[in-house]
């Protein structure tokens, strides 16, 4: 048998493993490099490397030695060259190769490959030199080391706490959007057929929906502060200031009639009670009709006779107020984006002026002391205009009810901030929204009104106080305690108790005034709640 193929095969094979050992140990250092690299990269931050890039470095080093080493194989010519080499054959068998490449066929050649086959059955392929790395594996293995220690290594405690921070942050702003989510679809259900036509449900929940779970604190408090000022824009837009204040002057006059009944519709409209101020005006409409018996006749003169006292005295009231150049029609300024667009509607002046002619005519036709169909006409005529009052009203109740539940609302996300922040533990908007804002101390009985205590100030000399006057005497006794109260720090008196009263009331002032951009009032509210928490007292 010819040893001389299964010579040249083994000189291959080792090669081969030769060039392997050179190109693992090349991708070992270069993979080791990248993670030793990786890591620091991520603890230069503070960070715990993450163990995928380990994972790609490493798929990325075995895979380069998987292609390199099936690309670099050595060939039967190149395994020949290599042994002529280094066992000194005069390319001997170089020249076997070519000779059985070609087929040649001869004594000569014959004699070639027995002279061959002797000369290597008696060589030992150990002695074909490979080069062995064990430099570049050693200092490959010690950064694969090196890159292990780094990937243990936990987070710095600064990197912990912010992304505790964070996590928190996230879970609770997705509390917030939930509970923010149920409290709008609470305050729809609430809603009725009225106050849903001046605020638009939809816009309500898309305005909901735009609350993201985020996990930067600073994203999550400014969605707060951006659903707070829509909101506010929405409160704003419910607002129906002219009338309001037409109806106020009318109140007034109202309050001086010698009628108990229109004295009671202005009571209930200085009150705001639109709902019942609504009722009181329908209950003294003329009611006319075709066939009326005495009865109804005598009470339609008596509520003819109301409906007058009433139209005049509240048109009266409503002149006394100059609303300077009317704005033209579809130019609302002050429009939210909340509530659904309703048209343009009357000026109240203009429909208490129609209301007063109206009532005026029908009185002068009643004192003739005679009923016939112009007087009917004049008194439909007359139910129609109360009626368009009353209908006016009950928009007006609705937007009060409505700004109302918003208003709730909007008190609710003060607590939503405080527990995005990390300030509370629980998050209960639901029931926020029920108990809304209630007046009072801890129990019944424990409120008092300003206006009465005003002149009843201790610090004040109201007439009431005698002024004593005692002898100073350096040299006598004196005694001195502390008192401690039952929550809180500090000093309780008299006097911070009203420089207290007379900070809020500067505040209200600025908040209730029309000129002052919703943002600012939102700044100043928040800075007075954070100089109570925090118990300072802001500079005049």
């Amino acid at each position: 048998m010819n040893p001389i193929p299964s010579f040249l095969d083994a000189v291959r094979r080792r090669l081969d493993r030769g060039v392997a050992s050179v190109v693992g140990a090349r991708c070992l250092l270069a993979a080791a490099g990248a993670c030793v690299l990786w890591a620091l990269a991520w603890r230069i931050f503070g960070y715990a490397a993450p163990w995928p890039g380990y994972a790609v470095a490493g798929g990325a080093g075995l895979m380069a030695f998987v292609i390199a080493t099936l690309m670099s194989k050595r060939t039967a010519t190149q395994a020949a060259a290599a042994a002529d080499e280094v066992f000194g054959l005069k390319d001997g068998l170089l020249s076997w190769l070519g000779f059985q490449a070609k087929g040649s066929e001869g004594e000569v050649f014959d004699l070639h490959e027995r002279s061959m086959a002797a000369k290597v059955a008696g060589l030992d392929v150990a002695a074909v030199p490979v080069p062995r790395p064990r430099r570049q594996y050693g200092i490959g293995l010690l950064l694969a080391v090196i890159a292990g220690g780094l990937a243990f290594l936990p987070h710095s405690q600064a990197v912990r706490d912010r992304l505790a921070r964070e996590q928190m942050t996230a879970e609770r702003s997705a509390e917030v959007k939930k509970q923010v989510e149920e409290a709008v679809e609470e305050l729809i259900d609430q809603l009725s057929e009225e106050e849903k036509q001046v605020i638009d449900p939809a816009k309500l929940r898309e305005l909901a929906k735009q609350l993201e779970e985020t996990k930067d604190q600073r994203e999550a408090e400014k969605q707060i502060a951006k659903f707070e000022q829509e909101l506010a824009k929405a409160m704003q837009g419910l607002e129906a200031r002219q009338d309001e204040a037409v109806l106020k002057l009318a109140a007034e006059e109202l309050a001086k009639s010698s009628l108990a009944d229109v004295r009671q519709l202005g009571k209930q409209l200085d009150a705001k009670d639109f709902e019942m101020a609504k009722q009181e005006l329908q209950d003294m409409k003329p009611g006319a009709k075709p066939k009326m018996t005495p009865e109804e006749l005598e009470k339609l003169k008596k509520n003819a006779a109301k409906a007058k006292d009433m139209a005049k005295r509240m048109a009266d009231g409503a002149r006394k107020r100059d609303f300077g150049k009317a704005p033209k029609p579809g130019n609302h300024q002050d429009a939210a984006e909340m509530p659904m667009a309703e048209g343009d509607q009357k000026p109240m002046q203009e429909m208490l002026d129609e209301m007063d002619a109206e009532a005026r005519q029908l009185g002068q036709k009643m004192e003739q002391g005679e009923f016939d169909p112009d007087a009917e006409a004049m008194a439909g005529r007359m139910d129609g205009k109360m009626d368009e009052l009353g209908k006016r009203l009950g928009q007006m109740g609705a937007r009060q009810k409505a700004k109302d539940k918003l208003a709730k609302l909007r008190a609710g996300m003060g607590e939503a901030r405080q527990f995005s922040q990390g300030q509370a533990q629980m998050l209960g908007l639901a029931q926020s929204m029920a108990q809304g804002q209630q007046p009072g101390g801890l129990k019944p009985g424990q409120g008092s009104v300003e206006s009465r205590r005003k002149e009843r100030d201790e610090l004040k000399d109201n007439g009431n106080l005698a002024q004593l006057k005692g002898q100073a005497n350096p040299d006598g006794p004196s005694s001195n305690s502390v008192e401690s109260a039952e929550s809180g720090t500090g000093i309780a008196g008299r006097a911070a108790v009203d420089n207290k009263r007379e900070f809020q009331r500067q505040m209200e002032s600025l908040v209730r005034r029309d000129d002052i951009p919703e943002e600012l009032k939102l700044g100043v509210r928040e800075y007075f709640e954070r100089v109570h928490e925090t118990g300072e007292t802001p500079d005049k």
